[in-house]
C-alpha cells in the first residue's frame, strides 16, 4: 500500500503543475572554476625577452626561465639599461679601465627610482645582460664589474633556447 500511495503523490506532484528541477549546473560550474583557477595560475611562468633588432643572442640548452630584473643590452653601437643608451659601444671597447663608470652610474639610478616607485623589478639585485652573440669578453666582462659594483651581484645572460 506505501508503494502505491508513494506512485500516486509523484504523480499527484506532477499532475499538479509543480517545476521540475531540471538541469543541475552546480557541478558544472565547479568544474569550470577549478579550469579557470588552474589556467590562471598556470599562465606564465617568467619574463619574456625580445632582443632589439640588431642583437643575435647566442643558443644555449638552458631551461631556467628568465626574471625579473634590470636589462642591460649590449648592441654593435651602444649600451642600454631599461632601453636607455647609456654609452656608446665604441667608448666601451677604447676604455682601459676595468669598471665603465657612466654603466655603474646608470644601474645606480635605475635603482634608486625603482625604490621610490616600489618596483620590485628594479629593487632586485639581479642583472639580465642581453648580448650580442659578437660582443667580446673584455667589454662582457667591463659591463658585469660595473654591475657588481653597482651593487647586483646577481648577473644572468639571455640566450636563445635550443
Amino acid at each position: 500500500m506505501t508503494l502505491v500511495s508513494s506512485k500516486r503523490r509523484l504523480k499527484k506532484g506532477t499532475a499538479e503543475g509543480a517545476e521540475s528541477t531540471g538541469m543541475m549546473l552546480t557541478s558544472l560550474m565547479d568544474i569550470f572554476i577549478v579550469l579557470v583557477l588552474y589556467l590562471l595560475v598556470n599562465q606564465s611562468d617568467g619574463v619574456t625577452i625580445e632582443p632589439p633588432f640588431r642583437v643575435v643572442l647566442p643558443d644555449s640548452g638552458v631551461d631556467t626561465m628568465p626574471r625579473p630584473s634590470i636589462m642591460v643590452v649590449l648592441s654593435d653601437q651602444d649600451v642600454k639599461i631599461q632601453g636607455e643608451s647609456v654609452v656608446s659601444m665604441a667608448e666601451v671597447k677604447a676604455s682601459s679601465q676595468p669598471e665603465i663608470e657612466a654603466i655603474r652610474l646608470a644601474i645606480v639610478r635605475v635603482k634608486t627610482e625603482a625604490e621610490q616607485k616600489k618596483d620590485q623589478a628594479g629593487v632586485a639585485t639581479e642583472v639580465t645582460i642581453v648580448a650580442d652573440r659578437h660582443v667580446p669578453y673584455k667589454v662582457l666582462k667591463k659591463v658585469m664589474l660595473s654591475s657588481s659594483n653597482a651593487g647586483y651581484g646577481k648577473i644572468s645572460f639571455a640566450v636563445n633556447q635550443k
